[in-house]
């Protein structure tokens, strides 16, 4: 609602309360015309007897009595209605209505003259005339309707006659009284107007008053009036929040409401000096309340007129009891918060609405090289060094996020530097303000690369051998199948070499496993050379390993890959002083000639490996033939010319 609106409502309600207040005055001051009126009709009567018709003046009495009757009625249904000040205009219509009919009935005394009642009579007439304008003037000065309506009806026809066709004295007479109700008419005009300022100004000081009223109590601030040293007035929350009822408050001393009169009497020394500058003072005090019970209140307070301050101070106060134990709460809750993220490996973060870096708390962060700061203002994704999670896993989250969803535990990478890479884990919540709009998130943060090391490695070891770092039969498995699935696609041949060390328990039995375990070793590191990056060796146990080969176009490809194998195997394995001589017996079966699957070909590679030991090892097998000697360069192997001395190697 705009402020004209309301001011022109004001304004308006203000007019209706000036119009009703008239009104009632206009009926309060007909009283006493009541009596007026029958005593000048009963002097006119006596004086016209002698001189007019007595039936006409009957007659003329009898209207004016009906008229005072009826006057008589409205007031006393007047008084008996008491109407709402929305029904003021009526009454006033119709008092001004009983006002035209009595001034049309003092008008008619002229009529009841007769011609030859003389100037004598006439001159009376008009003093009657101008005594009842007086006297109408005073009465109907509350309105102007029934003043005009009063005086038109009775002297304009009275003004008509005497001033057409009678002497020049009368004439002349009749002229001045004319001029006479013109200057009634003024004064009851400046009357009027001067009566409804009074009471426009009367309705605005009191509809200030209240409104004044009102907002003092509506105001959830206690607030007192101190002059100089006791309470003056105060509103009602003054009274609730020191428990006193409103006579009981006004006129205690100012120290009543402190917890003693030093408390008071130090008080008053500090604020006075910015008091009597003009300047508002302000603190957080103990006060006291009737049943002697203390709380804590934050008070203000300002003088009325800093050169006169026996007119008051004006003090305002509330209860802040809670909000301190609520603040004193918060604070050692954020205490304890702090303590715990100062010790902990996790670090608390903020996020406004989109999705920016607002705030970081915990040393966690710093204590690993980052630097906050350079994050503030930033999304997580707009960090350059971030990464270990795919596309998919980036997409997926940041969806979370748009749908104001909780996360947990989305895990990347922050390469530090080059060597230096870190795996956080972090979890958030969405916050919302007190209308319900999204603000943003909050979460903690946590430094797991310790834990992805650890996981790590212990997949490594899972699918590894712990000795030679070789994959074990596990990893072998799951590449043997991948390897079998891309060959079904493709057409290509994939075989599987199984090697067993020939003699090599003679190592163990002799010189330790220390020692063997270094040949094991050894003979891995020669493995792993023979063959490319897509092929695979690995360890089954003891002294068995397996070659995977895939995408080969020949099985003769396998027989050079195991020739190669038998040749490394020959040369010799020093370990500290000594020289360990040793050959191996490998057995070959490839995909699909001779088995479908690893479980297949494993146990036609060691067919094939027992048919080679059986032979007198250092030499390869097919599961279906049996190859030509490695020297030879054909599929077939041969014992090789100088077999090894056992008593040498160990």
């Amino acid at each position: 609602m705009s402020e004209p609106y309301k001011l022109e409502n004001w304004q308006s309600s203000v007019n209706m309360a000036c119009h009703a207040e008239r009104v009632q005055l206009l009926f309060a001051l007909s009283r006493f015309s009541v009596t007026a009126t029958l005593a000048a009709t009963l002097l006119v009567s006596v004086w016209m007897w002698p001189l007019v018709d007595h039936g006409k003046l009957l007659a003329w009495l009898i209207l004016m009595f009906c008229n005072v009757a009826a006057l008589l009625w409205m007031q006393l249904a007047h008084h008996a209605r008491r109407p709402a000040i929305e029904e003021a205009p009526r009454w006033e219509r119709w008092f001004s209505i009983k006002s035209a009919a009595d001034g049309f009935l003092w008008g008619m005394v002229i009529w009841l003259l007769t011609p030859g009642a003389g100037a004598f009579a006439h001159f009376i007439f008009i003093l009657t005339l101008c005594a009842v304008c007086l006297g109408a003037t005073a009465v109907l000065t509350p309105s102007r309707p029934a003043y005009y309506a009063f005086m038109a009806p009775m002297v304009l026809p009275a003004a008509f006659l005497l001033t057409s066709g009678n002497p020049g004295g009368i004439a002349a007479a009749s002229w001045a009284v004319l001029i006479y109700v013109a200057v009634l008419a003024g004064v009851h005009d400046v009357l009027h107007r001067n009566l409804v300022a009074t009471f426009r100004r009367r309705y605005e000081s009191e509809a200030l008053v209240a409104e004044h009223k009102v907002i003092l109590d509506s105001a959830a601030e206690a607030i007192g009036l101190l002059r100089p040293n006791y309470l003056a007035k105060c509103n009602r929350q003054w009274c609730v929040l020191f428990g006193y009822d409103m006579d009981e408050a006004v006129g205690k001393p100012a120290w009543a409401w402190w917890p003693s009169y030093e408390d008071w009497s130090q008080f008053a020394q500090i604020c006075m000096a910015p008091i009597s500058k003009g300047k508002p003072y302000s603190a957080i005090v103990q006060l006291r309340r009737k049943n002697g019970s203390l709380f804590w209140a934050e008070i203000s307070g300002m003088a009325v007129n800093p050169a006169n301050l026996d007119l008051g101070v004006v003090w305002m106060g509330t209860d802040i009891s809670e909000r301190l134990l609520t603040e004193s709460k918060l604070k050692a809750s954020e205490q304890r918060f702090r303590d715990l993220v100062s010790l902990s490996t996790d670090w608390y973060w903020e996020q406004d609405a989109e999705f920016r870096f607002t705030r970081f708390s915990g040393p966690a962060l710093e204590k690993i090289g980052i630097d906050t700061r350079h994050l503030l203002g930033k999304t997580r994704w707009e960090v350059k060094r971030l990464g270990g999670a795919t596309p998919q896993q980036w997409q997926s989250h940041r969806e979370a996020l748009l749908s104001r969803q909780p996360f947990r535990d989305f895990v990347y990478e922050v390469r530090l530097t080059p060597t230096d890479q870190r795996w956080f884990s972090i979890s958030g919540n969405p916050v919302f303000d007190e209308n319900g709009d999204f603000a943003g998130y909050h979460g903690v943060g946590t430094d797991i690369t310790e834990r992805v090391n650890a996981a790590e490695q212990y997949r490594h070891l899972a699918h590894h051998d712990t000795l030679t770092g070789l994959p074990n039969r596990r990893l072998l498995g799951d590449r043997t199948e991948q390897a079998l699935a891309l060959a079904r696609r493709s057409g290509h041949l994939v075989a599987l070499l199984l090697l067993d060390l020939d003699d090599f328990k003679i190592i163990n039995d002799t010189d330790g496993h220390s020692a063997g375990d270094i040949v094991l070793v050894a003979i891995a590191r020669r493995l792993r050379g023979l063959v490319r990056e897509i092929d695979t060796v690995a360890r089954l146990g003891g002294d068995e390993f397996v070659i995977l080969l895939q995408e080969m176009s020949h099985p003769t490809d396998a027989a050079r890959v195991a020739g190669k194998v038998i040749e490394a195997i020959r040369e010799p394995v020093e370990v500290g002083n000594r020289q360990y001589l040793l050959g191996v017996s490998v057995g070959i079966a490839h995909f699909p000639d001779h088995a479908a699957n690893m479980e297949g070909l494993m146990q036609q590679a060691d067919i094939a490996m027992y048919q080679a030991k059986q032979a007198g090892g250092r030499a390869y097998r097919f599961a279906d033939r049996v190859a030509t000697p490695v020297d030879t360069g054909s599929a077939l192997s041969q014992p090789p010319k100088h077999p090894p001395d056992n008593k040498t190697t160990h």
